[in-house]
């Protein structure tokens, strides 16, 4: 993992993705590779939103 403070720039666009995720459900990208914030979006193809539901650990 790469645990090296963000960029100011980086830090911006995450506030503003988070920002936008809390007022009007944006979705917030990331890297599959290393989980690092890639973006948002307003909308997500269906299969994209598929692979991420199966990506987290259940246990039922």
């Amino acid at each position: 993992m790469d645990f090296r403070p963000l960029a100011e720039a980086e830090r911006r666009q995450l506030l503003t993705a988070l920002r936008g995720n809390a007022d009007r459900g944006i979705a917030l990208l990331l890297d599959r590779r290393d989980t690092s914030f890639a973006g948002s979006a307003d909308e997500l193809p269906d299969e994209q939103v598929m692979t991420a539901v199966k990506s987290v650990p259940s246990h039922y």
